[in-house]
């Protein structure tokens, strides 16, 4: 058996965390941390260095873009997926130009989760 992919999820919102870990889980991904703004997203990389990093775009602190380029540009290679909202389709253009490897809408779909994370480490 394969070790589980492991993931690091990044959003303000703890009730949103609380739902993601477990759909994460049941997907067979493994939440090795977890970060409620982007200061701690770039922090909880460096010391866990997981496969999948999920960012949500609007956190205080340090939001989900500068955290993307600074996780970037600590690791090039790492695998980030934004987490979204509605209507922030600029914002998710910018990021993936950037260098995010893919999106999610919010409110999660587990089965459009496991999909768009299993591309993104493909």
């Amino acid at each position: 058996m394969t070790a589980r992919p492991t993931v690091l999820l990044c959003d303000d919102s703890r009730a949103l965390r609380m739902l993601a870990a477990g759909q994460l889980e049941e997907a067979g991904f493994e939440v090795v941390g977890e970060a409620g703004n982007g200061v701690q997203a770039l922090e909880q990389y460096r010391a866990l260095r997981p496969d999948l990093v999920l960012l949500d775009l609007v956190m205080p602190e340090c939001d989900g873009r500068q955290a993307l380029s600074r996780i970037l540009e600590h690791d090039p290679r790492a695998r980030v997926v934004i987490l979204s909202s509605l209507g922030a389709q600029s914002d998710i253009e910018q990021c993936l130009r950037m260098g995010a490897r893919s999106y999610l809408q919010k409110p999660i779909d587990p089965d459009a989760m496991e999909r768009v994370l299993r591309q993104a480490l493909a």
